[in-house]
């Protein structure tokens, strides 16, 4: 079933709302008539399915505020000099079209590849689908995900 407002009908239903729940006047809760549309609160906004939270560091952004922990991580090691740099989502191919993406591939010095990173908590680390893409991973690739 789908609901339509009009901007009008959706003021009036978040004044009767605010008003249940905080027992308010109907003129308290009623926005600004000429208030634009974009400056109603969002409706749509839900929790992620593992309760993460986006971060963004150095301008670049982030599932969680524990992949960019780890992001952090390594780039000191890049800073010490013991990497020489590391990549971002980084796409596996795996056979039957499926695909792996790494959250961070770390290269050494003489350009090799000095290891696959995935940021997991112990909940996602359980995960089924998760988990037969590192065997994947292992058998077609020979590299072992080393997940912090």
């Amino acid at each position: 079933m789908t609901l339509r407002f009009t901007e009008e009908e959706y003021r009036e239903w978040l004044a009767n709302r605010k008003r249940k729940q905080a027992g308010t006047t109907a003129q308290q809760a009623v926005p600004a008539a000429g208030a634009a549309a974009s400056s109603l609160p969002d409706a749509g906004a839900k929790r992620s399915k593992y309760g993460n939270h986006r971060v963004e560091i150095d301008g670049k952004k982030f599932d969680s505020k524990h992949e960019a922990r780890v992001y952090e991580e390594l780039m000191a090691r890049v800073r010490a000099g013991e990497l020489r740099t590391v990549c971002r989502q980084v796409s596996f191919d795996l056979p039957g079209n499926i695909r792996y993406v790494a959250d961070f591939v770390t290269i050494a010095p003489d350009m090799s590849i000095e290891g696959v990173y995935d940021a997991k908590s112990a909940i996602t680390r359980k995960n089924r689908v998760y988990i037969n893409k590192r065997k994947q991973m292992e058998a077609c690739w020979g590299i072992t995900i080393k997940e912090v």
